[in-house]
């Protein structure tokens, strides 16, 4: 459709449901887009506004789901309600410097939101604003943004880091519920309080600080935040939500500087300190959890912490700052196995290390990164399972053995390469890692075990290092690869499709 440039407004629903309109011509002379214009316009791909336009209703595009770009003129002032709410195709906008309000859920359930870039004109930022734009990887809120909604950010589970500015008086209900992939944040001198349910489910969150600004915590507010190990609790706090900290299973040191009692295993106080292996008061003075004479922690000046067990040394966490963390060589001149090992990013294994043993990194969900060095030979049962952050691994050509459900649930891995020396892969090795698309099986593997790749339904390469007779000899497990991709296995002289179809060069 064509509009004449007589007419100078779009009133509420002009377009509403024309679910087969494809295109449209905006003219100059329309100054405002109603509430509802184009709500449901499922076929509309694009659309250009042009600079006469001042406003934006409420549901303008509501459910414009075939929307993938759309340029916004600088004669904007402001993004109403729902605008762009649930435009799931929608992957780049540029908001103009002109507009100074995002109306609440303007851009809710827009998944494949990659990027937004905030201009500094913007005061306010509305309630669910971004809920549910679950592919948003970065966003920049500038300095001029002074309130930030309840719900603003929830579920943004790609969303890795974020620096709240200097202003910002509150942090709202819901803001960061669910940012999985969250693993770092800044809260500025001027925040008062954190909402209920603030960081809910921030399980690749790690650390963070709490500014002496605050003074009250809210219920739930970090609430299953599995991968921080340690929380300073500024003399500011005078109250902590009813469960704020339940579910931080791996929050072991506690840094209190309030006048509030703490106690090991205790829920009172939202269970800040109810995992903790360490209290250290504002004097400085450290208490370590007594669980008799076998057992003792010792925390290390760099930020390691350390189960012994009689004589045996177990490394359960990091709580130092650093970014990439060397592991150590060993625990005052004593060998340790890694257990669980929860509160890092980017790993660095010494050379030396032979293993990788049984869930040494067991759902770390904050694992984006780890070197291996060639002195590994094995990778132990369920290693690296549930690390849903690690993007990628090298494993060296010195391993020799992948253990049963070693990556199972690396819901992030996009590819892999087996090495030569690797002959059997374990069962549900894979499991559920949901993005890979690639993986390179070296031709001495002899056997896959039972839902080796079941779920990896992203997998569309198969390299064998073989021919197609010798991929056809392998011992395939019960269900190795159910729910996986339609994926191609390219072999030394053809092909093999999933559903065993062959082709010979």
């Amino acid at each position: 459709i064509t509009l004449p440039k007589s007419v100078i407004s779009m009133g509420n629903f002009s377009f509403r449901g024309c679910s087969k309109l494809t295109s449209i011509v905006i003219p100059d002379s329309v100054t405002s887009i109603g509430d509802s214009a184009f709500d449901g316009c499922t076929s509309l791909t694009s659309i250009s506004i042009p600079d006469s336009v001042t406003s934006i209703g409420d549901s303008a595009f509501d459910g414009c789901t075939g929307l993938t770009s759309i340029s916004i003129p600088d004669s904007v002032t402001s993004i109403g309600d729902w605008a762009f709410s649930d435009c799931n195709s929608l992957t780049s906008i540029v908001i103009p410097g002109s507009v100074t309000n995002i109306g609440e859920r303007a851009f809710y359930g827009c998944s494949s939101l990659t990027n937004i870039v905030i201009p500094d004109s913007v005061t306010s930022i509305g309630d669910s604003a971004f809920d549910g734009c679950s592919s948003l990887t970065s966003i920049s809120i500038p300095d001029s943004v002074t309130s930030i909604g309840e719900g603003a950010f929830s579920d943004c589970r790609s969303l890795t880091s974020i620096v709240i500015p200097d202003g910002v008086a509150s942090i709202g209900v819901r803001a960061f519920y669910g940012c999985s992939s969250l693993t770092s944040i800044v809260i500025p001198d001027s925040v008062t309080g954190i909402g209920e349910r603030a960081f809910y489910g921030c399980s690749s969150l790690t650390s963070i600080v709490i500014p002496g600004s605050v003074t009250n915590i809210g219920d739930r507010a970090f609430y299953g935040c599995s991968s921080l190990t340690s929380i300073v609790i500024p003399g500011s706090v005078t109250n902590i939500g009813d469960q704020a900290f339940y579910g931080c299973s791996s929050l072991y040191v506690v840094y209190n500087k309030s006048n509030m009692q703490l106690g090991f295993n205790s829920t009172d106080l939202g269970y800040v300190a109810y995992y903790a292996k360490i209290i250290v008061d504002k004097n400085g003075n450290k208490t370590y959890k007594d669980e008799g004479s076998e057992i003792a922690y010792i925390d290390t000046a760099d930020g390691f912490l350390f189960k012994k067990n009689n004589d045996s040394y177990t490394l359960i966490a990091y709580f130092g700052g650093e970014e990439t963390v060397t592991l150590p060589n060993n625990i005052n001149g004593n060998a340790y196995t890694i257990d669980d090992m929860r509160g890092v990013r980017n790993v660095i294994i010494p050379d030396g290390v032979t293993s990788i043993g049984d869930y040494a990194f067991y759902h770390c969900s904050s694992l984006t990164n780890i070197v291996i060095p060639n002195s590994v030979t094995s990778i132990g049962r369920y290693a690296f399972s549930g690390c849903s952050s690690l993007t990628n691994i090298v494993i060296p050509d010195s391993v020799t053995s992948i253990g049963d459900d070693a990556f199972s649930g690396c819901s992030s891995l996009t590819s892999i390469v087996i090495p030569d020396g690797v002959t059997s892969i374990g069962g549900e090795a894979f499991y559920d890692c949901s993005s890979l698309t690639s993986i390179v099986i070296p031709k001495g593997v002899t056997s896959i075990g039972y839902s080796a790749f079941n779920g990896c339904s992203s997998l569309t390469s198969i390299q064998f290092g073989s021919t197609v007779a010798q991929w056809k000899a392998i011992f395939f497990g019960s269900s190795w690869n159910s729910d996986t991709g339609r994926y191609t296995v390219t072999c030394t002289n053809g092909t093999v499709a999933k559903d065993g179809t062959a082709t010979h060069n």
